[in-house]
């Protein structure tokens, strides 16, 4: 086998290998949100309608994730377009995002 028959395979190797690290999470944490977001989704607590811009809406979903840890769903849908974005969050980082979303609240002038 060449230098040159490697270099051929590489690009195939290294998808094969994203989609088994993607299907081995996909099992182990319960199917393609808990894949996201690495750790089994225990529930989900509820989400929040935003808005967006002209013909577009975004929505955040809150899951209740294994392990204490809180999961936040970014979902953005417009005409031809699904995006998802999720972020997982310790106990700390929640407190922290929850303060800030009180201080906003609190004080709508605060820069």
């Amino acid at each position: 086998m060449t230098t040159e028959s490697i270099f051929q395979y590489l690009p195939h190797a290294v998808v094969a290998i994203v989609i088994g690290v993607f299907a081995l999470r996909y099992f182990k944490h319960g199917g393609f949100k808990g894949a996201l977001f690495g750790a089994t989704v225990e529930s989900a607590i509820g989400e929040v309608a935003g808005s967006g811009i002209l013909m577009s809406s975004v929505v955040i979903k809150v899951h209740k994730l294994e392990g204490g840890s809180v999961g936040v769903e970014f979902v953005g849908k417009s005409v031809g377009r699904y995006q998802t974005m999720p972020v997982t969050l310790s106990s700390t980082e929640t407190q922290m995002l929850i303060t800030y979303l009180q201080m906003a609240l609190a004080n709508p002038d605060a820069t």
